[in-house]
């Protein structure tokens, strides 16, 4: 972005996706239309079309917003089981409680149709499993597990059931199921490393 560019431009661009993002939680991404959001925010709909020729241009954007998590550094101080559970727990109060869970079902489906959509959930992906794969890292370099140990499985495994879970089972996701998880993921990895050993 141009760091030069005219706040009041930002501003309205900030507004519209706001509204945009609203529309997605409470009516789904069929609601979101140059018309709704100019109704929703006052902005004329020459100008969103200016911002957003089209309306996937504009259903990506918000897509896009939802899915920027904030920067963290992943916990890697050990033991595994302790690192996973943080990490895990991040992902899981982003599904339970806040806006990409709710925003999450419309971009996978998107995603099916829309290479900018397959983008946006692509690069979400890519993200949590580079924090995952860094606690995995992290237990190889401390002596835990291996340091050949193919940990991509896990690494899915770990990510991938929760949403699978939450989106596709439409199962709660709370402490107790957290806990298992990790528990089994924990498991899978000495299983595998006390395989290697032998």
């Amino acid at each position: 972005m141009n760091t030069h560019e005219d706040p009041r431009l930002i501003a309205t661009r900030t507004q519209a996706i706001e509204a945009a993002l609203k529309l997605l939680r409470e009516k789904g991404v069929l609601a979101v239309t140059h018309a709704s959001v100019s109704a929703k925010t006052g902005i004329s709909r020459s100008t969103l079309y200016r911002h957003w020729p089209t309306l996937n241009d504009l259903r990506n954007n918000a897509f896009r917003q939802a899915a920027t998590s904030p920067d963290f550094a992943a916990r890697t101080n050990g033991p595994l089981k302790t690192d996973l559970a943080w990490i895990l727990g991040v992902l899981l109060t982003a599904l339970n409680d806040t806006a990409w869970g709710q925003v999450a079902p419309q971009v996978i489906a998107a995603a099916a149709t829309d290479d900018q959509a397959k983008s946006v959930i692509n690069s979400f992906m890519a993200d949590r499993f580079e924090n995952v794969r860094e606690i995995f890292n992290a237990a190889k370099e401390r002596g835990e597990l291996p340091t050949d140990l193919d940990v991509q499985p896990l690494i899915e495994m770990a990510v991938a059931v929760p949403y699978f879970r939450k989106l596709v089972a439409g199962l709660p996701l709370d402490a107790d199921w957290l806990e298992t998880h990790v528990d089994l993921i924990c498991e899978l990895a000495t299983s595998a490393s006390t395989t290697m050993r032998r």
